[in-house]
C-alpha cells in the first residue's frame, strides 16, 4: 500500500481539479474490479484443475457402483431371507435400510471433503478485503 493514492481536498480548488480527482477514484476503483476478476478468474481456474481428477473418477465410479450396489443388496436380501428364515419381503426391507444408513454416511464423508478444492478462493477474499480497506482509507482522508 505505499503507492497509495489519496484525495486531497483543498477549499479553493477548482471544479476541475475535483473532477480530476474523481476521475482518478474512479480509475483506480476500475482496476481495482479488473484486478479483482482476474484472481477470482484464476482461483476458479485452479479449483476446477483440483477438483477434475476427483469428477473424472466419480463419473467412471458411480455407474459401475450402481450396478454392483443393487446386484450386492439383492444378493444379500436373499441371504438374510433364507439365514433368518423371513420372507424376502422382510429381507429387502432391513437390506435397503442398512444400505441407505451406510450410504448417508459416507455422503456426509463425501461432501466434508469437498470444500478442500475450493481453498484456492481465499485469495481472492483476502485480496477483496485489502482493496476494500484501502478504498475506506482513501475515502476517509479524502476530505481532509
Amino acid at each position: 500500500m505505499a503507492h497509495q493514492a489519496t484525495l486531497n481536498h483543498d477549499p479553493g480548488a477548482t471544479v476541475t481539479e475535483v473532477f480530476d480527482e474523481i476521475g482518478g477514484l474512479g480509475n483506480s476503483l476500475v482496476t481495482l474490479g479488473t484486478l479483482q476478476a482476474r484472481l477470482a478468474a484464476e482461483d476458479c481456474r485452479e479449483s476446477a484443475r483440483r477438483a477434475l481428477p476427483a469428477l473424472i473418477t466419480v463419473a467412471i465410479l458411480v455407474p459401475l457402483s450402481f450396478a454392483s450396489v443393487t446386484v450386492g443388496l439383492v444378493g444379500t436380501a436373499y441371504w438374510v431371507a433364507t439365514s433368518w428364515a423371513l420372507s424376502p419381503s422382510r429381507a429387502f426391507l432391513i437390506v435397503a435400510a442398512a444400505g441407505l444408513a451406510v450410504s448417508g454416511l459416507l455422503t456426509i464423508v463425501a461432501f466434508s471433503r469437498l470444500p478442500q478444492s475450493f481453498e484456492s478462493f481465499r485469495r481472492t477474499r483476502e485480496e477483496l478485503e485489502r482493496n476494500i480497506a484501502w478504498l475506506r482509507t482513501v475515502l476517509a482522508h479524502s476530505g481532509r
